[in-house]
């Protein structure tokens, strides 16, 4: 690991970022890191990189490597904040990537799930009779909480009732507490999982077969097993909190109430789930199809 970068992403840490996000970072940071030595010969240090090579990057990612506008953005942007950073440690004296634009595209929503996917998915947990991971499936389901929020939930978190309950969320992203309620479904999936729940000294709702804790990356196995038992491919714990947020708007509920239950501190980040997805447009061209082969032959 590069030095400067391993500083840069201790500050990170220091800042609390989610660790997808440090983890994002880091691979971005290194894959330029490469190229840099790769392309100069140099090792690579903030200070030495000139405007040039972030060009030269940026085209390497376009017509070579032929990524997506999103990887090469973000790619472009985790090297502006690691820059930034430079600068105010001493590290360098200019931001090079100050003077490279972005790759423009049509926008389009985060990925997520058809209702009958999830669906899907649930079937797949309900047979295999698993109440904790069950009530992990109905909660990421009905509530879109981030995998860390759901790690992190304790017994004194939920608030369960007969007619409503809810979870408190004390470890959002920033910090930020918010209060999200529970559907019927997730409600009695908690419960269920509640009966059965090891008495352990560990107080998270969630407990590993160790008796602590749940871990994030044992929910991502648990998601994953289910996705591959119901047959579907590259489902993550976020899918389904992008599900949530589509299925909420879709379903006519407000762009600010959804933003809230997300936890979201801007509307255009939540105004990304009415953009439509590539199965929304692919459902387009179909309809116009139907209606021209229903009227062709038609008076004008």
């Amino acid at each position: 690991m590069n030095v400067e970068i391993d500083r840069f992403l201790e500050e990170l840490r220091r800042q609390e970022l989610a660790r997808y996000t440090i983890e994002n970072y880091r691979s971005d940071l290194r894959v330029f890191g490469r190229f840099f030595e790769g392309s100069t010969g140099e090792e690579f240090r903030a200070g030495s990189v000139t405007p040039a090579d972030i060009r030269d990057f940026k085209s390497h990612l376009v017509a070579v490597e032929q990524r997506s506008p999103a990887t090469v953005n973000r790619r472009l942007y985790a090297l502006r904040k690691f820059f930034l950073w430079a600068i105010a440690v001493g590290l360098a004296r200019e931001d090079p990537t100050a003077v490279v634009k972005g790759v423009q595209s049509t926008p389009l929503a985060p990925r997520s799930l058809a209702k009958k996917d999830v669906d899907r998915l649930l079937r797949a947990a309900e047979r295999d009779e698993n109440k904790r991971n069950l009530a992990i499936l109905q909660v990421l389901r009905h509530t879109g909480i981030r995998i860390g929020e759901l790690a992190a939930l304790r017994l004194s978190d939920v608030e369960l009732s007969e007619r409503k309950g809810m979870l408190i969320i004390r470890s959002g992203k920033g910090s930020r507490h918010r209060v999200v309620p529970l559907n019927a479904d997730a409600r009695k999936a908690i419960n269920d999982y509640l009966d059965v729940r090891p008495k352990v000294s560990d107080d998270h709702l969630f407990i590993s077969q160790r008796s602590q804790g749940l871990k994030e990356q044992a929910v991502e196995l648990i998601i994953g097993k289910y996705a591959d038992a119901a047959g579907l491919d590259g489902v993550t714990p976020h899918q389904l909190r992008h599900s949530f947020g589509k299925h909420a708007l879709d379903a006519g509920v407000d762009l600010v109430t959804v933003s809230r239950l997300l936890g979201h501190t801007r509307l255009d980040t939540t105004a990304r789930y009415t953009t439509p997805s590539e199965r929304d447009l692919e459902k387009a061209v179909e309809k116009l199809e139907v209606d021209y082969v229903g009227t062709k032959g038609g008076d004008d």
